[in-house]
């Protein structure tokens, strides 16, 4: 019995169970600070942008909100229409419906266009109206960060292009961005354009 009483005395107590480094709340608790940090870190880097469609008239790009834009068309026959306001090109047929289509260039003081493979009516939105702008080209959807957006140059704004918002500036090219309601305001032009007959 003696032997049996020193032999268990000997024995070492097993090794207490060690807690997990984390427990669940702190782990959730971790977490929420990793997502907090992620979210701060957002918020800094985070930088507003505008969502432009560009085209080419002559040899510069301009650039108008995307949201604006309905659709990109090639250009139908278009038809002109006697005593039609000045700037309006004509109409086209648009899936059955009679759209009135802007040149859009001499509006802004360039010659008239020649319509070319490449030339394209963006169908936008201005005035509760559905319009054409006949463009020399699309280029393409881009996104541009406000601070690469700077106001127009005070020489070439007037009352006859304060159309132009501010110009955005894109590696080495620089796109001019519209106010397109501004840019259709076609009324402003007829004191100084007769009426074809």
């Amino acid at each position: 019995m003696a032997r049996k009483r020193s032999a268990a005395a000997t024995l070492e107590p097993p090794a207490p169970v060690t807690e997990p480094a984390y427990t669940r709340d702190s782990l959730l608790t971790f977490a929420d600070e990793l997502e907090r940090r992620n979210g701060a870190a957002e918020a800094v880097g985070a930088e507003s942008e505008r969502h432009l469609v560009t085209f080419m008239l002559d040899r510069e790009q301009f650039g108008i909100p995307i949201g604006r834009a309905r659709e990109i068309v090639r250009v139908a026959d278009i038809t002109r229409v006697p005593q039609a306001p000045p700037h309006i090109r004509g109409v086209m047929n648009l899936r059955g419906r009679i759209l009135p289509v802007v040149e859009i260039r001499t509006r802004f003081g360039l010659e008239p266009a020649v319509v070319a493979p490449k030339s394209r009516v963006v169908v936008v939105e201005a005035h509760g109206r559905t319009v054409g702008i006949l463009v020399d080209a699309v280029d393409q959807v881009a996104k541009v960060r406000e601070s690469a957006i700077v106001p127009p140059p005070d020489e070439v704004v007037s009352h006859r292009s304060d159309y132009v918002i501010g110009v955005a500036r894109m590696g080495s090219r620089l796109i001019i961005l519209l106010d397109l309601d501004k840019a259709l305001l076609l009324e402003a032009m007829t004191t100084s354009s007769q009426p074809l007959p």
